[in-house]
């Protein structure tokens, strides 16, 4: 399981339309019983009602995608009794949602999920920019953060290494992001056929224990990390 500040459980999946697989989805809670639950590629739009996609006991904060255009979406559900607020940083990175909670210091802690679409036609070529943004912004905040999600970027292994990776120009001015902002990438297997797409990043190196793989959701192709 993903264990972060406070022993915190939480689950990651990339659900590829989420409305359809509801009840499979609330079996997993039920089993796992998580304090948080990130998703990305919900597929949910402004026609869908909270109520449908509401689960007990969860605060849900969620971004759609607007409905002329499919895809994507990020879903973030938190315990209620964390009494999650919603956090909404400057950039202006499309498909992301963040809430932040407290710590058992007392301090702020944030917990945000993003998607980001590798076709331009859905935001324009800028993501890559506003996603750096974002890292930026939350590196520098002083807060402590745990961001989750599919980034979209292909990396063979992590840490990446000369000998086996030849990253895409935009994937390097990202890894490098990172570095100049002291993050940390947690996930070290693949989570899609043979590649590191899904990320979970924070700014202390020991914010996680014990993820592992719990297998693919429904149809999705993207393992769930827990």
């Amino acid at each position: 399981m993903l264990k972060c500040r406070d022993n915190l459980c939480c689950l990651y999946l990339n659900a590829r339309s989420f409305i359809g697989k509801f009840d499979h989805f609330e079996s997993w809670i039920c089993s796992i019983n998580p304090y948080v639950i990130a998703i990305t590629e919900s597929w949910t739009n402004q026609n869908i009602l909270d109520a449908e996609i509401s689960l007990s006991g969860y605060t849900l904060f969620h971004k759609d995608r607007p409905v002329n255009k499919e895809g994507g979406g990020v879903l973030l559900y938190v315990r209620s009794i964390l009494k999650p607020l919603e956090f909404n940083p400057r950039s202006t990175f499309p498909e992301q949602v963040w809430c932040r909670i407290l710590d058992l210091s007392g301090g702020d802690f944030y917990l945000g999920v993003v998607y980001r679409t590798p076709t331009d036609n859905i935001v324009g070529s800028g993501n890559h920019d506003e996603l750096r943004n974002l890292l930026t912004e939350v590196g520098e905040s002083l807060k402590h953060f745990i961001l989750i999600g599919d980034f979209n970027y292909s990396f063979r292994k992590w840490p990446i290494g000369n000998d086996t990776d030849t990253p895409t120009a935009e994937a390097q001015l990202f890894v490098d992001c990172l570095d100049d902002n002291f993050l940390t990438q947690h996930v070290t297997f693949s989570t899609r056929k043979n590649a590191v797409f899904d990320l979970i990043i924070s700014d202390e190196a020991d914010m996680t224990q014990e993820l592992s793989d719990i297998g693919l959701f429904e149809n999705s192709d993207h393992i769930a990390l827990c």
